[in-house]
């Protein structure tokens, strides 16, 4: 191993630091920037620049401690950040001090972040990090150099995190360890035992460290558990295309290599092949795009706590619409519709597409010629299918509403307030592996409506405006998800909610037809979402406990309008049936149609 003088080093470093001394630059991407920190399984090529091109030497891959890019190059063309936007400041033999395992006057991860602060401007908000450190403090040659308490070097870790946060971070994926002993070097040397004791106690001090790092909530720790994996892929090679993962591929002392790496999980003593970066990447991959299939849940919910209320809306249509005879003061029915809806997707959250189908029945009584009181029993079913084949939704809920209608000459008003309880079988498709996360939850929702309206008559046509109010408010228990592995998430209580106020006109055209009358009616409606804010979403990985995965769902769009055009059938006094359709128009992300049907009987 070539040694170099302290002079050379600085010489050296300086020309390091000069290459990047460039001004902070943003895209528009959902993370512009990437930086990362570590050693040399993060290492592009730094330490290959720094050393003239001597360390890794042939057949190690441009630099690279392995055959090939090794995984952050890999996870930044997945999360589409721009290759220009990218600066890898990890060193090959960094340990989680200011040392190098190789020598010493090699940088150490405090040196790479002595580099990145001397970069000036800031780097953007939305820019996002690695920190992934702490192998070489452990594993260094000859043994008795070894750091055997893992407390400092995790201090080191968290030091440099904080460091990161002070300059604006705030989405910073932090790698614990995968279990050193059972690296080919640690078997080689008969180290296996302490090695796997070290990083056992490194990953449990990591995890608790981040646990409190994590209670920032202007950040976001990402916690990737790489020692899960690759136990996983020990456990199971084939599934991950390995034909083995105890001995290296490249043993530099007896000069030989293997004919097929990408079979192979360790390239050398201690680090991945190509295809074991790949992995990895892969995996860091998953747990960050994890709650963009789940932000959708609290939309589906309230959708389905409105088709709820939908449905006595239509009834209390026909109510302010026909008559009702002084003996036929009772009134049994049961409509139902069928909802078509589809969201697009976003940078925040996978968009989907829905159907809802859902069924009511109830009874009312005419109290006086003027005030109508009901109940009803609702039952709604949901399957939403999520966008790019990530999963999906299903679910039941059932309802108890109290309704009432008020009409007195041209005015009219309607109320209803509703209750019930929902089941969600949830099913999340992760595209690492071809896992598949599954899950059961219950939930509740609650609504309230208060609408009216004026009416003007002139001969068999009636005409005039409307305005409304409803509430919507859904819940969904916290659930843990399994079939997934290490991917398996815990997801926090979910609540949506929804105020809506509208404001249109209505027409209508009574004619008869036979014994029958037949009044086909439209009307339009500017709508306004007062709330149905942002949301937070809070989820974390089983393995890794006590660090949140938060994210947000995006803004409603507030402002649309929704169109209706229907027809009622009164075939007798006693009998009659409605049908409807409605739509909604100035919403960019959403489509939402509606289909719903009724048939009354009055005695």
């Amino acid at each position: 191993m070539n040694r170099f003088t302290a002079r050379k080093y600085v010489v050296l470093m300086a020309v390091a630091i000069a290459s990047t001394l460039l001004p902070f630059k943003a895209s528009a991407q959902t993370y512009d920037q990437f930086y990362i920190f570590g050693d040399s399984l993060s290492d592009n090529g730094n330490l290959f620049k720094l050393t003239g091109g001597a360390i890794p030497p042939a057949p190690y891959f441009q630099g690279r401690f392995s055959n090939g890019p090794v995984w952050v190059e890999r996870l930044q063309p997945i999360l589409g950040i721009d290759a220009s936007q990218t600066k890898n400041f990890a060193y090959g033999g960094a340990t989680s001090g200011a040392s190098n395992s190789l020598n010493p006057a090699l940088p150490g991860l405090q040196s790479e972040l002595a580099i990145f602060n001397a970069i000036p401007g800031n780097p953007s908000p939305n820019a996002l990090y690695v920190v992934w450190a702490g192998a070489n403090d452990y594993l260094k040659l000859p043994i008795d150099q070894r750091v055997t308490d893992s407390k400092p070097v995790v201090s080191n870790i968290v030091g440099a995190v904080t460091a990161l946060e002070r300059r604006g971070a705030k989405n910073i994926i932090v790698v614990n360890l995968p279990d050193l002993g059972k690296t080919p070097q640690e078997r080689a040397l008969g180290t296996a035992a302490s090695s796997t004791a070290v990083a056992n106690s490194h990953n449990s001090n990591l995890n608790a460290a981040l646990q409190t790092l994590a209670q920032n909530r202007d950040v976001q720790i990402i916690p990737v558990d790489v020692n899960a994996l690759v136990n996983e892929a020990q456990a199971d090679p084939a599934r991950y295309g390995f034909t083995n993962v105890t001995a290296s591929c490249f043993d530099s002392r007896a000069g030989t290599l293997c004919p097929n790496p990408d079979k192979y999980l360790f390239w050398d003593g201690i680090h991945p092949t190509a295809a074991g970066h790949q992995i990895i990447a892969q995996y860091a991959a998953a747990i960050i795009n994890a709650p963009q299939s789940v932000i959708p849940q609290g939309d589906i919910a309230l959708n389905v706590a409105k088709r709820q209320v939908q449905l006595i809306d239509g009834r209390l249509m026909a109510l302010q619409n026909t008559p009702t005879s002084a003996k036929s003061r009772f009134g049994a029915y049961i409509n139902g519709d069928v909802n078509f809806g589809d969201r697009d997707s976003s940078t925040n959250q996978s968009g989907y597409s829905s159907t809802t189908s859902g069924v009511t029945a109830g009874v009312d009584y005419r109290v006086t010629d003027k005030l109508a009181l009901g109940v009803a029993l609702g039952h709604v079913s949901n399957s939403t299918d999520l966008r790019s084949k990530s999963g999906n939704i299903d679910v039941d809920g059932y309802a108890v509403s109290a309704y009432s209608n008020y009409v007195d000459k041209n005015l009219y008003a309607n109320g209803v307030i509703s209750y019930g309880g929902n089941s969600f079988d949830i099913k999340r498709q992760i595209a690492f592996d071809n896992r598949k996360a599954t899950a059961n939850a219950d939930g509740n929702q609650f609504s309230l409506d208060v609408n009216g309206g004026y009416l003007a008559k002139a001969g068999n046509v009636s005409f005039g405006p409307i305005a409304g109010l409803r509430y919507d408010r859904a819940n969904i228990d916290s659930y843990t998800e399994k079939g997934a592995g290490s991917l398996n998430l815990k997801v926090k209580d979910q609540q949506a909610e929804s105020l809506v106020m509208n404001i249109g006109a209505q027409a209508a055209l009574s004619v008869k037809a036979g014994t029958a009358t037949v009044i086909p009616h439209v009307r339009a409606s500017y709508e306004h979402q007062f709330a149905n804010d942002s949301r937070e979403i809070t989820t974390e990985l089983l393995t890794q406990p006590g660090i949140p995965l938060r994210a947000r769902t995006d803004r409603p769009e507030r402002d649309y309008v929704k169109l209706g055009v229907g027809t009622q059938v009164v075939f007798s006094p006693k009998i009659s049936g409605a049908i409807d359709y409605e739509t909604i128009i100035g919403r960019d992300k959403v489509s939402d149609n509606v289909v719903k049907g009724e048939i009354r009987y009055q005695f």
